[in-house]
């Protein structure tokens, strides 16, 4: 992770070494802290005894900084928080997170947003809260879980497991990736965009090579904005040796070097 990490504690946790955190350990380093990260920054509290730390900050409540209280919280001083915080994720009610070693492993992964570390299931509204490695939320119909085939989903059975890679429903499970591109656009696009970077194809390689050098379908002479594309989606696996080097003309490269971006 590459966000500023502050954890409101006594004493270092091994378990989030890998953040290459701040330790806050009394009041006066927190308003400190609190003054100056407005931008994004994650703050993390294990233990109960650092809530006292927080709900006396003072100070421009604007800004993105996100809470993660590993602690139960209830009522108005939950209520405290969310006035300081953008986003505030606590363990309360009927809150599942993931075990503290598996919360410090989907923050530090390069992906941390497309992780789960915890929800919480609405039954009288028919959603469930998922809470992102990134600490935003996602709501998913719980009607989409009871859709998907496979083992009937107990909706009373809830877990996020596999360090956040896995939402389990009793023996039913959905894989997060699939829930993020159902629900979430811009995951959507994250992952077609990965997709096209790990295709070793011809027509992968066309497209990648096509982006870097910001050329249109259209802009090749002599070959129609249709071959181009039905090269990219791998409906064609190699284009004749003409069509090839009016590709590589285009792009500036040899023929035979095409396939090898």
């Amino acid at each position: 992770m590459n966000d500023t990490v502050l954890i409101v504690d006594q004493k270092a946790d091994a378990r989030f070494d890998a953040l290459n955190p701040t330790l806050l350990r009394s009041t006066e380093e927190a308003q400190a802290a609190f003054d100056a990260h407005r931008r994004r920054a994650f703050w993390i509290v294990p233990e109960l005894s650092g809530m006292s730390r927080l709900t006396s900050l003072q100070g421009d409540p604007h800004g993105d900084r996100r809470l993660l209280l590993l602690a139960r919280v209830e009522g108005a001083r939950r209520e405290v928080l969310h006035a300081k915080f953008r986003i505030v994720v606590a363990l309360t009610g009927d809150m599942k997170l993931l075990p503290i070693g598996e919360i410090a492993e989907v923050l530090g992964s390069p992906s941390p947003e497309d992780l789960f570390i915890g929800g919480i299931v609405n039954s009288v509204d028919g959603v469930v809260v998922l809470y992102r490695g990134n600490l935003e939320s996602l709501v998913v119909p719980l009607d989409w879980f009871a859709s998907e085939g496979g083992p009937d989903a107990d909706l009373t059975d809830f877990e996020i497991t596999d360090s956040g890679q896995t939402v389990r429903f009793g023996e039913f499970e959905a894989a997060s990736d699939a829930i993020l591109y159902e629900f979430d656009p811009n995951a959507r696009r994250r992952f077609k965009e990965r997709a096209i970077e790990e295709d070793h194809s011809f027509g992968g390689a066309l497209r990648r090579l096509r982006k870097q050098r910001g050329i249109r379908r259209e802009d090749f002479e002599g070959v129609s904005a249709k071959e181009i594309a039905r090269l990219e989606r791998g409906e064609v696996s190699k284009p004749q040796p003409d069509t090839l080097w009016r590709i590589a003309k285009t792009l500036g490269v040899r023929p035979e070097d095409v396939e090898t971006y």
